[in-house]
């Protein structure tokens, strides 16, 4: 058989990364929970660039070479768990191509099984009917039938058949997935790269279409002309065409290059390029609601999104210092909360934007300390941050806390005379008693513990658990509070977001100090953007 070189992988690469940018959304609105965070499409799509960025700027003349820098790009680029996920895929077939001239078909299925075994270890529990299940499904049809094939081609076919036939079945396998009536997300990215890498062994490579509002990967050039590129949607009422309006608004900031905005119904998507993103977003706010924000940024993510605050831009310490705190928050009442506690560096980001393994790389590599402990704040993070851990040659660990109010008891529970193992076994029990509430907005239609919900709904969230589906939020924050108080509750904590006045905070803050005038109620300005409030109860 032919083996494929290094310009027929570079293809392959570029063809499978434009292929699930093309269809992102899609793998988007597979997602079966409705709250706004870093969909699983948009974070194997940026995982999928970094990879594609170290491809394009490899020197490498083997296959192998170039393998691995796609692994090292995406490992390092890694967003939300399917990120994560996908960037072990990519290192575990890079370790078995390594030592490789060639990349034939025994070496292909040896590297898929490689593959997925590499990202079965990087999940501390697989849940099956996942992006997991897609893996080991094509790699163990590999593993069984490579013999049979002498054309790469036909090889390839079969195996991703293999993947398809076990997409359409993960429904079976999470309940979940069946009461929504959707296939899993992650593993449908998946196929979606592996679709657009045989498109390219065909002779057909896949090119970003003229209706994504995706980079071309010749665009992907984080230091440019421009700092960012902004992807957004704007929902409006519907009741009119605004496409050439917003065209025009945003071609007058300064700035600002090559918008492209696509609009059907009341919904408008726009990419642009820009040096004042925060401009454009308040422009696109005149339109209607701003959602789904997407930023590739070349400089430091606070400037990006909260350019009204004075916080300069990271300076590093070289100090050497025992520890150095790595906390994730959005919204600046939370991040100074969590600076005054002793957090020494915060990284903007949440549930819309999952920060990438580099994130915390940069900061543990530019500064110098003993041990370093990251507290992700985010379910959809911990897996980037635990990445760091294998990376990073420094002593690093994840304390695996789920939201804020999980940091601010897991930082009360910290000594710096104390162990590194100490201190995280410390961080972790003491977190461990909190309870914690969420208030937001369903971002879709959608089917969940047998409750109906619509997009727009103001709903309630307790751990995994949709608790409430409102149409205002001071219910939704009722609703959960019966959830978490009971007779051990002392404390009632009420972080809001920057979408609540301080007026109706306050209204708020009443009403749980009527219901329970027993408690310590607490408030405080989060302002975290797209979730009301955050509800604790200790």
């Amino acid at each position: 058989m032919k083996a494929m070189d290094t310009d027929e992988l570079k293809a392959a690469v570029l063809s499978g990364y434009a292929n699930l940018e093309n269809n992102k959304e899609y793998v988007n609105n597979l997602n079966v929970f409705p709250v706004p965070d870093g969909d699983t499409g948009t974070n194997m799509s940026l995982t999928m660039q970094y990879a594609v960025k170290a491809v394009t700027e490899s020197n490498a003349k083997s296959p192998d070479g170039l393998i691995s820098a796609a692994a090292n790009g995406a490992l390092m680029g890694a967003r939300g768990n399917s990120g994560v996920i996908l960037s072990q895929l990519l290192r575990g077939f890079s370790k078995t191509c390594m030592g490789h001239d060639k990349l034939d078909i025994e070496l292909c299925a040896n590297a898929l099984n490689a593959a997925t075994q590499m990202a079965y270890k990087a999940v501390m529990k697989p849940t099956e009917g996942t992006i997991l299940t897609v893996a080991r499904g094509m790699s163990e049809f590999a593993m069984a039938h490579y013999t049979e094939y002498e054309n790469p081609v036909e090889f390839f076919s079969e195996v991703l058949e293999a993947g398809r036939v076990i997409l359409s079945k993960t429904p079976e396998m999470l309940p979940v997935l069946k009461e929504a009536g959707v296939v899993d997300s992650g593993g449908c990215g998946l196929i979606f790269i592996m679709e657009g890498i045989l498109a390219s062994m065909k002779g057909k490579t896949v090119g970003i279409s003229d209706g994504s509002t995706a980079m071309d990967h010749d665009q992907i050039d984080l230091d440019g002309e421009f700092d960012y590129t902004l992807e957004f949607t704007i929902v409006t009422d519907g009741s009119k065409s605004y496409q050439k309006t917003v065209i025009d608004k945003l071609m007058k900031i300064k700035g600002c290059a090559d918008p492209n905005v696509m609009e059907k119904g009341s919904s408008i998507k726009v990419h642009i390029l820009s040096n004042e993103p925060w401009n454009v977003l308040k422009t696109a706010t005149a339109f209607g609601t701003v959602r789904h924000i997407e930023i590739i940024d070349s400089t430091d993510l606070d400037d990006a999104l909260l350019p009204e605050t004075d916080e300069p831009k990271i300076e590093y310490s070289r100090e050497h210092t025992d520890y150095v705190i790595i906390s994730v928050s959005s919204g600046k009442g939370l991040s100074s909360i969590m600076k005054d506690l002793g957090v020494t560096y915060i990284v903007e980001g949440g549930q819309t934007m999952n920060p990438s393994t580099q994130d915390f790389m940069e900061i543990i590599d530019n500064t110098d300390a003993d041990n370093y402990i990251i507290l992700p704040n985010n379910k959809n993070i911990i897996l980037a941050a635990k990445q760091t851990c294998d990376i990073s040659r420094k002593n690093v660990a994840v304390v695996e806390s789920r939201n804020i109010p999980q940091a601010i008891s897991a930082m009360l529970g910290f000594d710096p005379e104390m162990s590194l193992e100490d201190n995280v076994a410390a961080m972790s029990e003491n977190m461990a008693t909190v309870k914690v509430g969420q208030v937001t907005f369903a971002v879709r239609d959608t089917s969940v513990g047998g409750s109906t919900i619509k997009e727009g709904d103001i709903i309630g969230i307790v751990g995994s658990d949709i608790v409430a589906c409102e149409n205002n939020a001071f219910t939704a924050v009722m609703d959960i509070a019966e959830q978490l108080v009971d007779e051990e509750t002392s404390i009632l904590s009420l972080y809001y977001g920057c979408d609540v006045t301080e007026t109706d905070a306050a209204v708020m803050e009443n009403k749980l100090k009527k219901k329970y005038p027993d408690l310590d109620v607490e408030i405080f300005s989060g302002g975290q953007p797209l979730y009301y409030y955050i509800i604790s109860a200790e």
